[in-house]
């Protein structure tokens, strides 16, 4: 009898065993396969967010234009600014406009522009610049859409701009005035990013 009972025992904990390794190894596994979907994607704690771009594009009379600098922008969450590299492109307005531009690349208020502003130094008349930078700063809400099948709005405050609705690489933009001469320096675009909630996953 003892040993029919010792016996039933062990089968029992052999089962048990067998359900813990079996539940582990699933649990093991299923991430990887969760982890292909592109919202989930992570590097290391930061989800990996689609990225916006802003930049200035020259503009001239026989239809030719060149890009003055860019900004790829939208990685960190909450109310932040990227700022481009140095730049140095001295303004030529009687041959060429000058235009902020701005595609979005993600859509729905997760992100919002909020604003360009373009650092530049006045020319000096015994040649070389300014040594304090003068600024050009455009609200994102000023930003509008070159392609009519574009829909936006903008936040509470009236300051923000983001797509609701169209093809999210299809671009907004607006012209600026900057004074002939200058120093186009710096590039510096405001933004806010909505940060996204997921379950916590397993990663190997």
């Amino acid at each position: 009898m003892i040993k029919s009972s010792n016996q039933r025992l062990r089968v029992l904990l052999t089962l048990v065993l067998i359900m813990v390794v079996a539940s582990f190894l699933l649990l093991n596994d299923t991430p990887s396969i969760l982890a292909q979907s592109p919202d989930a994607q992570t590097h290391g704690s930061q989800i990996n967010y689609a990225i916006s771009q802003a930049w200035v594009t020259l503009y001239n009379d026989e239809g030719g234009y060149a890009d003055v600098v860019y900004v790829p922008f939208g990685e960190e969450i909450g109310y932040n600014s990227k700022l481009s590299s140095l730049v140095s492109h001295v303004v030529d307005t009687t041959n060429n406009s000058y235009v902020l531009n701005w595609r979005p690349n993600d859509i729905g208020r997760g992100l919002q522009l909020c604003g360009l502003r373009v650092a530049y130094r006045l020319p000096l008349a015994g040649g070389g610049y300014s040594s304090t930078f003068s600024y050009v700063h455009v609200a994102g809400s000023v930003m509008r859409p070159r392609h009519s099948t574009s829909d936006y709005a903008n936040d509470y405050s009236g300051g923000c701009i983001f797509l609701t609705g169209g093809e999210t690489y299809r671009i907004f933009n607006t012209h600026i005035n900057i004074p002939n001469g200058s120093r186009i320096d710096y590039l510096r675009v405001y933004y806010y990013r909505e940060g996204r909630t997921y379950l916590p996953l397993i990663l190997k």
